[in-house]
């Protein structure tokens, strides 16, 4: 086990097409305000062309951080007085690119701004999204005011503030009085109140969901930290053309608590008459002012109109089952609304709602549509009658049939993708309604390898069964990245924009000649190789760089010279600090990992990345003296940490260590060491310790640590640490640790599983 612990520490260390048709505009989440995620205006790509020999990947832009939000698409913008399609990213590193949509193979946005500097996730005591948070919503795009509304979450004062923007669609200048910091009062005395009055606190809440627009008004919606802390579901309204003026507020559990906005980032759906539709989570029911475990009709100005709660509200509420986990898809042409709850039951609500009662009623029905769990799902309004998607955790994407305002209770295809997926990205496409013209687009990911590798599919809206493509049937050319969950693909205009958290946007289309890997390296972010937070480098640490054409399609790893050394070049690939070659550890198209020279001093350094003969534009970087950090066991940054117990098998919440043994970690930037370290080579005796004093913290304690330096037998730049679990820790999978070296402490999003 400990060779299998070294091995995991090392690796995670390590045509564009023309064609004469008016452009589709996708300006929000889920592609229109019914939140269906169908584009049914798709007449390029077809069941006929969507395969293996003719779709594949045509280009990736490298961005500066991971990609929550759905990627945007609006025509004929004016940029450099040139009519242009743009495609619009927003990062979690709190950066919006503009993409010119025609020129797939392009790695330098139209323009790009950065809203501020983001929150770390262990500010927020918060391991479910790491090691970030910025831009975490869907923005919405209006183009009569030719602005697109961004909310960012930024650090200031050591303390988490929202604000919304508007950004011109051309340059990506502020509009309309923007950016305004998003605060909020109302009367109450539920959870957190003082006095009567309730106040929003950024501290407790995520903006999850996608912006919406409607008739001049953006609206804003939130949740929580998986539920952490006494947090509410709020959700408020900004005037479009002036966003110091906030129209409205409502709060779902003013006099208790919950009831959280999230709809795993679905936006609000509104209807023709401006009327918003949300569905809640968790949280308190009185039918009053508290609306947690329901379906909500607002007016715009946020006045509860109408509501279904089911009767069994206060089990799914016991039971984590929200019934708000997908958000609500309004059916066209009908005044019929479709939610899912994380109890498996997908309800549709035809007319009134209801109110307080059963599952079935005259008005609303339900159907156990899976065994747990619903957190997307999309809609074709067929001409057979409207077709619900939807998926079942680490179970088959399968499709339902709406016949006569009843949802059947026979799935009328399903598709088990190959490796099972915890979650799931779906949209489908097609020309309007007409059968045999549908493509579901899902994206999946494999939560049993490290970084959780990413599945675009591509299947038969008639028949799930029948998949068309995949990225992983020609892998040198399609590999999707990492899976980015909940979001939907966008597809539109015969391309596919599908977002990672591989720093990066994957382009697909139709395949034309052309190589998209070709141009110059391009840098977007230098980040910690174990915590991927990308702010100072220090000296011996390994380090995740993220761009363009940084090395060959196919990942390439380390290798060693012939006395014992790993290689500065890869693949025809360096990467340089001051001018000094470091230690590659493995190079690919869009990442490389490497180790900072052990001379960097500071207190800056200049990165430049050479790979096939040309060189990327140099970035600075701050260099401090140590930047600690753990490894994670799936590579992400954050959770279980790569921990071998006393006896030195893995830790795990299935093998916990106990308290008063000893365990050990792995990690990286604890900087200079004595003797000085020595750039490449392999750890042997006598092993190098950091100069900076080394500190561990279990559960918040101190603990004993027996010994801190190089890891026996592993490149330099990986450091031990054998500690001793206090005897006072809490016990339970989830015990946080803290790696300090020096006043440099790493991110608390690192846990080790304590009986």
């Amino acid at each position: 086990m400990c060779l299998s612990i070294r091995k995991t520490v090392l690796a995670l260390s390590i045509a564009t097409c023309s064609f004469a048709q008016t452009p589709v505009n996708v300006l929000t989440g889920n592609y229109d305000n019914q939140r269906t995620n169908a584009n049914l205006q798709e007449t390029i790509l077809t069941p006929a062309n969507v395969n293996q020999y003719s779709f594949g990947m045509i280009g990736t832009f490298p961005v500066d951080g991971q990609i929550y939000a759905q990627p945007l698409y609006a025509s004929g913008i004016q940029i450099h007085s040139q009519a242009t399609n743009v495609v619009y990213v927003a990062t979690m590193h709190n950066s919006v690119y503009a993409i010119d949509a025609d020129a797939s193979q392009s790695t330098v946005p139209l323009w790009q701004v950065n809203l501020g500097p983001t929150v770390p996730s262990s500010l927020l005591n918060f391991s479910d999204i790491i090691p970030e948070t910025g831009i975490l919503s869907t923005p919405v795009i209006d183009l009569t005011r030719k602005a697109i509304y961004v909310v960012s979450e930024i650090l200031q004062y050591e303390a988490p503030v929202f604000q919304i923007h508007a950004l011109s669609l051309a340059d990506g200048h502020e509009m309309f009085s923007g950016p305004a910091v998003i605060s909020a009062t109302v009367p109450g005395n539920g959870a957190d109140s003082y006095f009567g009055t309730l106040q929003f606190d950024p501290m407790m809440h995520l903006q999850r969901p996608a912006l919406a627009l409607s008739n001049g008004i953006v609206y804003v919606s939130f949740g929580s930290h998986a539920d952490g802390g006494p947090y509410h579901g709020w959700i408020l309204a900004f005037n479009a053309s002036n966003l110091q003026s906030q129209v409205s507020t409502i709060n779902l559990s003013p006099n208790g608590a919950g009831a959280a906005v999230w709809q795993s980032g679905r936006g609000p759906a509104i209807d023709q008459s401006g009327n918003l539709y949300v569905a809640s989570g968790n949280g308190d029911f009185d039918g009053s002012s508290n609306f947690g475990e329901s379906v909500i009709k607002l007016s715009s100005d946020l006045k509860v109109l109408d509501y279904y709660t089911p009767s069994e509200w206060a089990e799914l509420n016991e039971n984590d089952w929200d019934l708000g986990s997908t958000g609500v898809i309004l059916i066209p042409g009908t005044n019929s609304v479709l939610t899912g709850a994380k109890s498996g039951l997908l309800y549709l609500i035809n007319g009134v709602m209801g109110h307080l009662g059963p599952d079935n009623t005259g008005t609303v029905q339900s159907v156990q549509v899976n065994q747990w769990g619903m957190f997307d799902f999309a809609l074709w309004n067929n001409a057979s009658g409207p077709i619900v998607y939807e998926y079942e955790p680490y179970g088959a994407l399968q499709a339902f049939q709406i016949v006569n305002g009843k949802i059947q209770a026979n799935p009328l295809s399903q598709n088990v993708p190959a490796v099972p997926s915890q979650f799931a990205g779906i949209a489908v496409t097609a020309n309007g309604g007409a059968n045999g013209t549908g493509i579901v687009w899902e994206t999946t990911g494999d939560y049993s390898s490290r970084l959780v590798p990413g599945t675009l599919h591509a299947l038969d809206a008639s028949d799930l069964s029948h998949e068309l493509w995949n990225s992983n049937m020609v892998p040198d050319r399609d590999t999707l990245g990492r899976f980015a969950k909940f979001v939907a693909p966008t597809v539109v205009n015969g391309r596919v924009y599908a977002p990672t958290f591989s720093n990066s946007l994957a382009i697909y289309g139709l395949l034309a000649n052309g190589n998209p890997g070709s141009g110059p390296p391009q840098v977007t972010a230098v980040a910690n190789g174990a915590s991927f937070l990308a702010d100072a480098v220090s000296p011996g640490e390994i380090l995740a760089v993220f761009g363009a054409n940084l090395g060959p399609t196919q990942l390439t790893n380390m290798q060693m010279t012939a006395g014992g050394q790993v290689t500065d070049m890869l693949a025809n690939t360096q990467i340089l600090f001051d001018g000094v070659s470091a230690p590659m550890l493995y190079t690919s198209a869009n990442q490389l990992g490497a180790i900072v020279p052990f001379g960097t001093a500071g207190p800056t350094t200049q990165v430049v990345v050479l790979s096939q003969g040309q060189s990327s534009s140099p970035l600075t970087i701050p260099v401090l003296p140590a930047t600690p950090a753990l490894f994670s066991l799936n590579g992400t940054g954050g959770g279980p940490g790569a921990i071998l117990n006393q006896d030195g098998s893995l830790n795990s919440a299935a093998n916990p260590a106990a308290r008063g043994s000893i365990v050990v970690f792995y990690g990286t930037g604890a900087g200079q060491t004595n003797p000085g370290g020595e750039d490449g080579m392999i750890s042997v005796v006598p092993l190098p310790a950091p100069v900076l004093p080394v500190s561990i913290f279990i559960d918040g304690q101190p603990a004993e640590v027996l010994y801190a330096g190089a890891a026996p037998e592993m490149v330099q730049g990986v450091i031990q640490i054998n500690a001793r679990v206090p005897a006072t820790a809490s016990t339970g999978p989830t015990i946080t640790v803290v790696f300090a070296a020096g006043n440099y402490s790493s991110p608390s999003t690192v846990t080790v599983a304590v009986k």
